[in-house]
């Protein structure tokens, strides 16, 4: 009989989350978003996907009010759920512009548009101010709020103002953890590291470059950046394959003297980046926040080639971590399935991870395969087993032991015990009368 499997997993904490972030919402309405999962993991529109967010809320204005510069749309207000399908579908698109949709479940009105900051694009977007849980925290005391944001790999992230966070995922592999803003935010360090300025301005850069990364990661199929030092020179021709800029794009200085801001001018180098990385190949960012150079190409490493499972980016970019050129600092991947890291040379040194496969505890690395990965488990079982066995025996032994003791104990009191019978004690035996003799007799 064919078996079938279902999501109950995912829809038990789905359910459990909202129960703790949105307890007024009715079932049949979270049966919507829960219905529309697979849906939104896997969007396209004219063969280009999109990656949504939406906002499921009960006041949407108090969102607005805590968010400085957040602005809504409203589009639709229906009296019922009947076009709650078809509403979504039409405000997608608008997602592919940064803009993020939400639904508002007020009283006896369900209302559908769209909110996002508008800000400077050195300010945090409207997803990172949420981040902030001081902020969160302001809105949970007027108001429920659920954010579904969409991944790539068919990962949805379920995030509440409460503090309740979960994942849905449809890809079924053994990845247990999911790290897009960790690997994005250490991956911008990495770039800004030899920048001198104020406190305030370096903060600026960092939200820019966070702003093209997550944008990076909504909207294009995948990309690959080499960050590397400020002195960098590539003597050995590794990655002369590629246009190297005769003048590096200083972008950041654009806004880093408030005199000669202009936002027009920065947006417009911030979509020349984007245009870069949607390039095939490699773009390389020196540390000093330098746009150097694009659509390069190498070779890959024999060292990481024999080694890696993945596609010719994934190659790539552990040839450049394998490359013995000092001036290499690190490496951002992101695939088409929304898998995305970023690794310095200095991690290949590290440990390897420790990751529960099945329930047990095995040391493991990106590239096992999966009969690897079921022969270490049986490997570890055996030797459990092994392990196990032979506590029994040393177990066994030690209670012959501890029998033969008691024998021997028993044995040495049955033998007092006979001895004492035989030869009782003078004192325990009773005085006798002594017979007279004819010397006594006379007497």
């Amino acid at each position: 009989m064919e078996k079938k499997i279902f999501f109950e997993d995912a829809r038990k904490n789905v359910l459990e989350m909202f129960s703790s972030e949105f307890p007024t919402l009715p079932i049949a309405h979270i049966d919507l978003f829960l219905g529309m999962f697979y849906h939104l993991a896997n969007y396209e529109e004219e063969g280009q996907k999109i990656k949504p967010t939406l906002l499921i809320t009960n006041n949407i204005n108090n969102i607005v009010k805590n968010v400085p510069k957040a602005k809504k749309i409203i589009f639709y207000e229906d009296a019922d759920t009947q076009n709650f399908r078809a509403r979504i579908k039409a405000l997608m698109c608008f997602c592919k512009r940064d803009w993020n949709i939400y639904i508002n479940f007020g009283e006896g009105i369900i209302e559908y548009g769209i909110i996002k900051t508008l800000t400077s694009l050195k300010d945090k977007s409207l997803l990172q101010v949420l981040h902030d849980q001081s902020v969160m925290d302001n809105i949970a005391k007027k108001s429920s709020l659920v954010i579904i944001n969409v991944f790539g790999g068919g990962v949805c992230r379920l995030i509440g103002a409460r503090g309740n966070n979960c994942s849905v995922c449809f890809n079924l592999n053994s990845s247990y953890e999911y790290n897009w803003d960790n690997e994005i935010m250490e991956f911008v360090e990495a770039c800004v590291s030899k920048i001198k300025t104020t406190k305030r301005k370096l903060q600026d850069i960092k939200n820019l470059l966070d702003n093209i990364f997550h944008s990076v990661l909504k909207g294009l199929h995948g990309t690959i950046c080499m960050v590397v030092d400020k002195e960098f020179k590539d003597k050995a021709g590794v990655f002369q394959d590629g246009t190297w800029l005769k003048e590096p794009i200083e972008f950041i200085k654009l806004f880093m003297r408030s005199a000669t801001f202009d936002e027009n001018i920065l947006r417009s180098y911030a979509d020349v980046l984007k245009t870069m990385l949607d390039f095939d190949g490699i773009t390389i960012i020196d540390n000093s926040g330098r746009i150097r150079a694009y659509n390069v190409f190498i070779e890959s490493s024999p060292d990481a080639s024999n080694n890696i499972v993945g596609g010719a980016r994934r190659r790539a970019a552990y040839s450049i971590l394998h490359n013995k050129n000092k001036k290499i600092i690190g490496v951002y991947f992101q695939s088409q399935d929304g898998d995305n890291f970023y690794k310095e040379k200095s991690d290949l040194r590290k440990k390897k991870k420790v990751k529960i496969v099945n329930g047990e505890a095995i040391t493991e690395d990106d590239n096992m395969l999966p009969l690897e990965i079921l022969a270490k488990l049986e490997a570890k079982k055996k030797e459990d087993e092994k392990q196990k066995l032979e506590e029994a025996k040393v177990a066994t032994v030690e209670v012959k032991k501890l029998e033969t003791k008691v024998d021997k104990i028993e044995t040495k009191v049955d033998k007092t015990d006979a001895r004492t019978d035989k030869h009782p004690k003078q004192d325990d035996q009773e005085p006798t009368e002594e017979p007279l003799t004819d010397e006594k007799q006379e007497q």
